[in-house]
């Protein structure tokens, strides 16, 4: 019986892997934060996989890049983020990069103990929300502020916010990798299509529960709240690496003893110890929110599911009201 050598079955399955691999590199396309990634993904589907800096226990408020981040953005063609309102660990590293870089909010400012010299080049100076949180010790108060339509940078979380971010960086990715660039348009109007489904099935499922009032841990879903209408009372914190003052925390109380709420929301990277304790002894349901869809996979679909599961977690907890 001849013997056959492995060699060439070796040499055969690298040549197919070769074959059926995504033409651009894997680092042509980077993303600060996981939402982004999504959105850039369903652009991208068949070409390249966006590449993503922050990491799942991660806060775009409050992270330093390492060095394998650094040679990401050094190798990048584009490199996609909010802005210095809420990534402002990007600002200095960026400079330092020759991608193209698609910054979707320049108009958010940052000021105060955390600005970004304006010496820094392409970029203007953001506004980090966390500012507005007021501190003076263990008692910290935490002001009343609310995310003014159009001040929140937490973008992604309005669907049609959504859409046009995918609009925004559509010419950026079909000017860096041109010979994909009749993909992505058809990418494009899929994800469009997609979407807009999407966002009407979730105004459905979400219509009964418009009443219901609730508050959520960390103040990020202006956009997904005001879109669909929903009766969020209040948060506990602007920044979710700080702790809520405690007059801010015995308002809430009063407010869910006056049973003006039906679910408190909580988040999957911070403790909600302040959560049980806030809401022991009363009939209030409690939840899970997840601003930066960590436990999403990327795709044409990953961001559509991420907004579904979003709107899931919001009906299960406020569906409480009818029990």
């Amino acid at each position: 019986m001849p013997h056959f050598s492995a060699r060439p079955l070796r040499t055969l399955t690298l040549l197919s892997a070769l074959v059926l691999a995504p033409v651009a590199q894997a680092t042509d396309v980077v993303t600060s934060i996981k939402p982004l990634q999504l959105i850039t993904a369903a652009l991208t589907e068949g070409i390249t996989q966006p590449e993503v800096l922050l990491p799942a226990e991660g806060s775009p408020h409050h992270y330093a890049l390492k060095p394998s981040d650094m040679r990401k953005l050094t190798d990048a063609r584009v490199v996609i983020w909010v802005g210095p309102g809420l990534e402002q660990f990007m600002v200095r590293p960026l400079a330092r990069t020759n991608a193209e870089i698609v910054t979707l909010r320049p108009d958010l400012e940052a000021h105060g103990h955390e600005a970004v010299e304006h010496s820094e080049p392409h970029h203007d100076t953001g506004h980090d929300d966390h500012d507005h949180e007021v501190h003076d010790g263990e008692g910290a108060e935490e002001s009343h502020h609310d995310h003014a339509a159009g001040d929140d940078p937490h973008i992604w979380l309005d669907p049609m916010t959504g859409l046009e971010i995918a609009q925004q960086i559509l010419p950026v990715l079909q000017q860096a990798l041109p010979e994909h660039a009749a993909q992505m348009q058809r990418n494009y109007e899929a994800f469009a299509i997609a979407l807009q489904q999407k966002e009407r099935a979730i105004a459905e499922q979400l219509a009964p529960y418009r009443d219901a009032g609730f508050f959520v841990f960390h103040d990020a879903y202006s956009g997904f709240v005001e879109h669909y209408g929903l009766n969020q009372l209040g948060y506990f914190t602007v920044d979710p690496a700080r702790k809520p003052g405690a007059r801010h925390l015995a308002e809430i109380r009063q407010q869910l003893e006056a049973a003006k709420a039906v679910c408190v929301f909580s988040e999957p990277q911070f403790t909600s110890a302040v959560v049980d304790a806030i809401i022991s002894g009363l009939p209030i349901a409690q939840g899970e929110l997840d601003p930066l869809a960590r436990s999403i996979s990327p795709g044409a679909d990953g961001y559509l599911n991420y907004l579904q599961s979003l709107s899931d977690s919001f009906k299960r907890c406020l569906a409480k009201k009818t029990d």
